[in-house]
């Protein structure tokens, strides 16, 4: 029995999330890591044709595809054990918390863009393993151009980070009023606090214990005047992995 493929970017928040649903449930799948711009034509054979650019995460289970984070959780909800990550009685405002933080979500995406045109070391750190160490500062100016490309592709507006810091400060605002004393956003562990913490990493990254990160690529995610700000929903986030991140069923990255 063929296991499924998830495609994903390795520090896309976005495919964090279906990685933690598709764990969450016990699933078994394989996770195939996409490279932007040289993986484009890949990701649309795989999408076909969509009303935006091809993103992922991608899950392919046989003839099944799904292009959406959302839905690979519906998909593991549906076929996975253990508790629901979208009950049915809670889906609209589990829906309304995944919008927001994706629209906040896409001013972190900008912030880090701009964090890794500026960061030689960062642009080095993103090439696959297999890439010798020697050779990488040689591809900078080929690097540079694909992170600029990825940047045109989501339409960030990469100069006008006081307005994208705010729009994750309000956003990170609303995760602190909603929390107030309880450990999750609506009383019992959820899709929403996935969404959250996700939204965390693009101010303070997790642990390398659950997502791996070179070190100057992690100093690209860190915004530290919000890290510092927001340092309790930060601790939320750290808590929320320790008691619910499952480690992977099986699956080999490639």
């Amino acid at each position: 029995m063929s296991v499924a493929k998830l495609f994903v970017l390795h520090v896309s928040p976005w495919s964090e999330r279906a990685r933690w649903a598709l764990d969450h449930h016990g699933l078994a799948y394989q996770a195939v890591q996409h490279a932007p711009f040289l993986g484009e034509r890949r990701l649309r054979n795989l999408v076909g044709r969509t009303a935006g650019p091809p993103t992922v995460p991608v899950l392919v289970d046989g003839s099944t595809v799904l292009t959406q984070s959302w839905d690979i959780v519906v998909f593991a909800d549906r076929k996975g054990d253990g508790p629901t990550l979208i009950p049915a009685e809670r889906e609209a405002e589990i829906r309304e918390w995944a919008r927001r933080v994706d629209a906040a979500s896409s001013h972190g995406r900008a912030l880090v863009v701009g964090g890794m045109l500026r960061s030689p070391a960062a642009l080095d750190e993103s090439h696959p393993p297999l890439v010798p160490r020697w050779i990488r500062p040689l591809l900078r100016p080929v690097t540079r151009y694909g992170t600029r490309w990825f940047g045109r592709k989501y339409g960030l507006q990469l100069d006008e980070v006081a307005a994208h810091e705010q729009e994750m400060r309000e956003a990170l605002a609303a995760v602190r009023e909603a929390l107030g004393d309880s450990q999750y956003l609506l009383g019992t562990f959820s899709y929403a606090d996935i969404v959250a913490a996700s939204m965390l990493q693009g101010i303070a990254p997790v642990a390398d214990e659950y997502l791996r990160l070179g070190p100057a690529t992690r100093e690209v995610w860190t915004q530290p005047q919000l890290s510092r700000e927001f340092a309790d929903l930060v601790r939320w986030r750290d808590e929320l992995y320790h008691r619910h991140r499952r480690r992977r069923a099986s699956a080999q990255a490639s």
